[in-house]
């Protein structure tokens, strides 16, 4: 009898609460593995506008910081925005007079006056003033001449160029560059007072009561030392401060040296920070383009309102001047201003261009269709100026040859209207449009017209009527 098998195994029943359990399991990776990039991008979204804030803060404080330490703390830039002042008509009245009140005041012209007449009829005092004012006429004529010459020029060049070196030498620590008066930091002036006085010596002369022999003075010698020479020339007690105009004043070298210093590292810290908030805020972004349109639009928005603030600064500074003098303050403050204009201007190009180009480079709808214009407009263009088939693109500009011209003709028009243009810009202006009035009606004319659909309306060569 054969060996009875044994029963199979009856199938055990699934542990339910196990099964449970590793699905549980298996779905909270899951979860975490999916939350994980969510995260990260919910980071990025946080972290890429507050990166732009702070990029667009710091750029506000790099811009003005990095135009003055370019501009007015380089002796070679300071020197071309400044030089341009000595062919001014209001700077050189200012230093007209000046330079005459220096020489007037240091001579006591009306005091000597009222005394040498006294002493021949005291009823003669009272001529005094309108002799005085006579006199002032007169050598306020040759000074006027002598600043007007190319000699001052060359002097005002060389006078600003040797003191900016020595205040700027000053500030950064070096020993031993900075000549003062009374601890003040001055444009020296003497060489021009020297010569107003050589060019009027017969004058002097008359009201010293003997001839005046003038020692030669150059402007890199110290006032201090200079002064001294041309009272013992003329025989009076002269001003410390006389014939110099007060730059800087000396005696907060040590606090001037400090904020120079801090103000250098300062700058140099906001335009990294600038550069590293930009870039990282580029970087983090999940919507690169958008990140870089905000930055550069804000940059635009920035430098227009600092132009704005730095014109609104410059005209409280020329109202607060004397009457007499704000005519040269006007004169400084708007070749300086000019230079800040010039250097934010280059910044807001720059600005612009880069916000165009992500735009119209974009996945926008305006910007699809404006490729798509463009491209097809250089296709028209390409088949206008070659002989063979015309390309379908044109049919849109020969079906509104007349409305394209019309509006070419209106722009120019408005730039007339808004822009005051120089003979020179009028004539570009003027070519640039007649360009392209010839360039549509070439493409509108130079093979057959078609409809949008491509169909001929009018067979090639065939005059208009």
């Amino acid at each position: 009898m054969p060996p009875m098998s044994e029963p199979p195994a009856e199938p055990t029943e699934p542990n339910i609460d196990e099964l449970q359990a590793e699905r549980d399991r298996l779905r909270e990776q899951v979860e975490r593995l999916e939350a994980k990039p969510e995260r990260r991008q919910r980071t990025r979204r946080i972290l890429a506008p507050l990166l732009v804030v702070l990029a667009v803060l710091v750029f506000a404080a790099a811009v003005p910081g990095s135009w003055t330490r370019r501009t007015l703390l380089d002796t070679d830039r300071y020197v071309a925005v400044v030089g341009p002042l000595a062919q001014d008509p209001a700077i050189q009245e200012y230093l007209t007079r000046t330079i005459t009140s220096a020489v007037f005041d240091g001579l006591s012209v009306e005091d000597r006056l009222s005394v040498a007449l006294t002493e021949r009829d005291p009823r003669l005092a009272f001529l005094a003033g309108p002799i005085t004012d006579s006199v002032r006429g007169f050598v306020q004529e040759k000074v006027q001449v002598l600043v007007s010459s190319d000699t001052f020029a060359t002097y005002w060049t060389e006078a600003n160029r040797f003191v900016h070196s020595q205040l700027v030498a000053a500030l950064e620590g070096e020993e031993g560059t900075l000549s003062t008066v009374n601890g003040q930091v001055v444009l020296n002036l003497l060489p021009l007072v020297n010569e107003a006085l050589r060019q009027v010596s017969s004058v002097a002369s008359e009201l010293i009561g003997r001839d005046i022999s003038l020692p030669p003075v150059s402007a890199e010698e110290v006032p201090s030392e200079v002064i001294p020479k041309l009272e013992a020339a003329l025989g009076v007690n002269l001003p410390d401060r006389f014939g110099t105009i007060v730059i800087y004043d000396g005696n907060e070298l040590a606090t001037a040296q400090r904020a120079v210093d801090l103000f250098g590292r300062g700058v140099v810290l906001f335009v990294l920070l600038f550069l590293a908030f930009g870039a990282a805020a580029i970087a983090l972004s999940v919507r690169k383009r958008r990140t870089l349109v905000q930055l550069s639009a804000s940059f635009a928005v920035v430098l227009v309102l600092e132009r704005r603030f730095a014109i609104a600064a410059s005209n409280r500074v020329v109202d607060q001047a004397r009457d007499e003098n704000r005519a040269a303050a006007k004169a400084v403050v708007d070749q300086v201003l000019g230079s800040l204009l010039t250097y934010t201007a280059v910044l807001l190009a720059i600005a612009l261009v880069v916000l165009v180009v992500a735009l119209v480079t974009g996945p926008y709808p305006w910007a699809v269709r404006g490729r798509t214009w463009v491209r097809d407009l250089g296709r028209a263009a390409s088949g206008a100026f070659r002989e063979g088939a015309r390309p379908r693109e044109a049919a849109w500009v020969t079906a509104h040859r007349d409305a394209v011209m019309m509006a070419i003709a209106a722009v120019g028009v408005i730039i007339l209207l808004l822009v005051d243009l120089t003979i020179g810009g009028l004539v570009l202006v003027a070519l640039l449009l007649g360009a392209c009035e010839l360039f549509v009606y070439r493409v509108a004319t130079a093979g057959p017209r078609t409809d949008l659909a491509g169909e001929v309306t009018i067979p090639p060569n065939t005059p208009e009527r």
